[in-house]
Formats: C-alpha cells, structure tokens, sequence
C-alpha cells in the first residue's frame, strides 16, 4: 500500500485524499473512456481486463521506480502522471492535428517538448505538491467513474438476452430422416460485390468463380440483392428470416446513431440457429474481429483469434505507439492491419478444419473479405498500406477477391469431401462495397441522393446456395432473391417447413444519423 499522507496537527490520522493514487487513476482512464465509448459493440467485458491491468500495473511500477530513485512518493506520482499522460495523450493528439499536417514529425517533436516540460515542473514542485495531488486524485476519479458508469449500464443491457423462441418467427421442421441429417454451412463474405457491380464498376470478370460454383451443385442469383444496407441490419434479418421491425428498432435506441439494438439482435436468440439445435444440431461459429458478430448466445463453440481484438489494437493506436507502429496509418483507420490479416486467416483455418468433426452441425462464419483493409494480395501474400495507396481501392479490392474466390472453392470442395456431398452450403454476402462518394464522406453521404449505379453497388450481392436433391425452383428460387428467403427455401425443400416466401425488397436508410429510417429502393434496384 502506498504510505498516505498525515494531516497537519492530526497525528496518527491518515489523510486519504492527499495519498498519491492519480498515477493509476489516470492510467485507467484511457482504457475505460475508449470501452465505454465502444461499449455498445462488445460481447462482454472481456477485451477491458487485459489492457487496464497492463496500464494500471505499469503505472504501479513505474511508480514505484521513480520512489526508489527519488525517495518522495509524491514526486514520483507526478512524474508518473506526466508519463502516463503524454504515453495515452498522442494517438489523440494526432487524430486532433492530422487534417493540418503532411507526417507525424512535427507533432512528435511538439510532444516531445511537452512532455519534458511537464516532466520539469513535476520534478521542480512535485515533493511538495500536497494541493496538487488532491486535485490530481478528485479529477481523475470523477472521470474514471463517470466512464465506468456508462460501461456498467450498458453491460447491463447487453446481458438481458431475451428467452429462446421470444419473438422468433415461429419453425417447425419435419426433416424426412431425423437420423440423417445434412450438415449446414451458412458463410458470410463481407462487401462481395454483385456479378452486375463487379463487371461495370470493378471491371472484373466473377463468372468463372460463380460457374466453378454451379459445376459443384450451387444455383447462382446473379441479381440478388441484400434486404437492408449494413450488416447487423442484413443478418439481424436472413438468420431470423423476417424484415426488421424498424420502429421497435428505433424506440430501443438513445439516438438516431445508436446500433447498439440491432447489434444486441446478433447476440441474442435468433431463428435459423434455434430451430436447427431443436433437431439436435451443434451451432459451431467462427467468428472475425468485429464484436457484434464474435459469438452467440446459442452457439456451443465459438472459433474467435484471440492473438488481439478489435479493442486492444483501437486502444495501441490512441497511444504513444502511434507514432512507431504503422506511421502511414490515417485517424480513420487506425487498425494493425497484420492482426486484422490474423483474424481472418484463423477464421479460414478453423472452417478447413471443421468438416472433418462429427455431424450435425450448423456452421455460421463472418469472414471480412473481400471486405477492406485490403490485407491479402491476390496470391495470399501481404499487402501494406503503400502497396494499397499506390495501386488504389479498385485494384486492391479486385486483388483481394481473387484470393477470396480461391479460398472459398478450396473450402467447398474440402466440405464436400468431408461432410459429404448431402452438406447445404449458402455462401453470401451481406451487403455490397460502398460506392466512392460515400468513402469520400461516409457521415455526409444521404442515400436517398444516391444514384442507380450506387445503389446497385451497395445492395447487389453474392448469393449461392447448394442444397443437394431439393428442387429450388419450384420452391421459390430466383434471380432477383433476397437473403431474407434463405433459409425458408432451406428449410422448405429439405426440412420438411411450410414456410411462406417473403416478398423479396430491399430499404436503404437515410444516412448514418438516421440508422433506422428505412425507405424502400426495391423498384429503383429492379429498373
């Protein structure tokens, strides 16, 4: 325990609020105020744990340290405090001055000076600086309070997963052999383009990738078009096989910005995955580095990279590693792009290896490819940041999809092989990439103002589904389908359900301010 100060003319009472804890409590801070401003994208509170016991025990040491040097516990907390600031100040202080500066040099230098100078008038007033410390102590823990509050109500939320079957759309299956059943692979590839989009915007030719499908028993809709325009929206939908209730959606959120209850839809009970385990299948999930889709209530394992998540690597870069790690990196996109490279090559690994474990199974996989930062060159070799400024977003994407189609015919012929050729596969994307006004201003952009071409950028997707010995045309299958149907076609043709099919349309929503009010683009999509 740190020795606490004594009070004038009281001896023997401990004067608490002078007793140099504002080192670790400045520590914290950082890492609890970026959980609590991302609290509504986390599973748990597991990703905090790590980094707030790697900085809080920093502080401590290097506390202690700076006492042994000095011999004044008060003027090894201030020079603690100093450090510990300008450590977690600079990824802020960049992301503040970035827009006005051609490279981080001049700022490295600027913070440099102010760090020495804090670190000068800590050694010269730190020994006496009883004031001081009281208020150090009063305002860095009203602060780390005051974020904990929010981190708490919001796991609070989080953690009110509604009842299986609660507002699930009721399903009965009547599958014709209960004692044979197909495992089911439903896969996720994030922004895969539609063949329309790829041929007129990206200049890429996607038919020998989706004829090498049909050569292994997929049907191709190749002007599908996803149901809603982001991702929690267009799952939330295609794994509870019904349209979003938007207005139910909205009353749940604090604000016209808050995802937080769509998101909370992913977690929570969901109807594909539920009706699936009623028949006695294993729910097997192999998730990314996106929060909201890492694991599942219901899922009985969960195939997650645990090498760094989202938050820690968010976290590094707000720090003073800024500056060293991946310099060319821009505010805007401050992840590792070698760990975000990790996550998705575990999540491949782990999908080659599943079909080889006892059926049942239900698999659900969110791969983030062909999905930017463009991390894989068409050969699977990486690609750094240059190499994806010099050869532009266009280039970069066509490279990385053709190591995703490579991929994932090396993938479905290794689950035909061992989960047998009864195995459903649905390969899907659930939504487009965005169109290049909308990266030049993604909190700008109004997708009513968006033109045809834009919108068939954003909403036209890969849609292939394999299921063996079902005829899917007379069951509703078509060129135009929307993922909203998948699994009432799945479950109708080999399932035994009695399923009505949904008519097929798909809503925009205003702009990300307004993230759930939906209009309809259906016909605008169909021209």
């Amino acid at each position: 325990m740190l020795p606490a100060q004594r009070r004038r003319g009281h001896r023997g009472r401990i004067d608490w609020t002078a007793t140099p804890i504002h080192p670790l409590l400045i520590a914290a801070y950082p890492v609890v105020f970026l959980f609590a401003n991302n609290a509504s994208d986390q599973v748990s509170l597991g990703p905090l744990w790590a980094p707030l016991g790697m900085a809080v025990g920093a502080a401590l040491a290097g506390m202690l340290i700076m006492y042994l040097a000095f011999g004044s516990w008060r003027l090894a907390a201030m020079i603690t405090s100093v450090s510990v600031a300008g450590f977690f100040g600079y990824g802020h202080a960049w992301n503040a001055v970035s827009g006005l500066l051609d490279s981080q040099w001049p700022l490295i230098g600027a913070w440099a000076v102010l760090v020495l100078i804090g670190l000068a008038l800590a050694w010269r007033f730190g020994r006496g600086a009883r004031t001081a410390t009281r208020i150090l102590n009063v305002v860095a823990g009203i602060a780390l309070l005051l974020n904990a509050w929010g981190v708490a109500g919001t796991m609070v939320a989080l953690g009110s997963v509604a009842p299986p079957g609660a507002d699930l759309t009721p399903i009965e299956l009547r599958p014709p052999d209960a004692a044979d059943l197909p495992d089911v692979y439903y896969i996720i590839l994030d922004r895969y383009a539609s063949p329309t989009t790829l041929s007129g915007t990206y200049d890429f030719d996607n038919e020998p990738f989706l004829t090498a499908l049909e050569s292994r028993g997929f049907r191709v809709a190749r002007h599908a078009h996803s149901n809603y325009i982001k991702t929690p929206l267009s799952l939330g939908s295609s794994l509870n096989i019904d349209y979003l209730d938007a207005d139910e959606l909205r009353s749940e959120a604090s604000s016209g910005k808050d995802r937080e209850p769509i998101q909370r839809v992913l977690r929570e009970h969901l109807a594909v995955p539920s009706a699936l385990k009623e028949l006695g299948y294993r729910y097997l999930h192999v998730s990314n580095w996106w929060p909201p889709t890492i694991t599942n209530v219901d899922a009985d394992r969960t195939f997650h990279y645990d090498g760094q998540d989202e938050f820690s690597t968010a976290l590094a870069q707000t720090t003073i590693l800024r500056a060293i790690s991946e310099p060319g990196a821009a505010p805007t996109d401050p992840w590792d792009w070698r760990v975000l490279r990790s996550h998705t090559q575990y999540a491949l690994d782990r999908l080659n290896e599943i079909p080889a474990t006892p059926g049942p199974k239900f698999v659900f996989a969110h791969l983030l490819i062909p999905h930017d930062p463009y991390v894989f060159d068409a050969d699977g070799s990486f690609m750094d940041r240059e190499q994806v400024a010099a050869q532009g977003q266009l280039e970069s994407y066509r490279r990385q999809l053709t190591f995703a189609n490579g991929q994932i015919l090396s993938l479905v012929d290794r689950i035909l092989a061992e989960s047998g050729p009864d195995a459903i596969i649905m390969l899907q994307s659930d939504e487009g990439p965005f169109p290049a006004r909308y990266r030049a201003d993604e909190w700008g952009f109004t997708w009513r103002d968006a033109t045809d071409a834009e919108l068939e950028e954003k909403f036209g997707i890969l849609f292939a589904m394999r299921v063996p010995d079902a005829d899917l045309d007379a069951a509703g299958f078509h060129d135009t389908i929307t993922p909203v149907n998948t699994f009432r076609l799945i479950f109708n043709t080999r399932f035994g359900a009695d399923l009505p099919l949904l008519p097929d349309r798909t809503w925009a929503h205003e702009d990300l301010d307004h993230f759930y009010d939906f209009f309809e683009i259906t016909d605008r999509l169909r021209r």
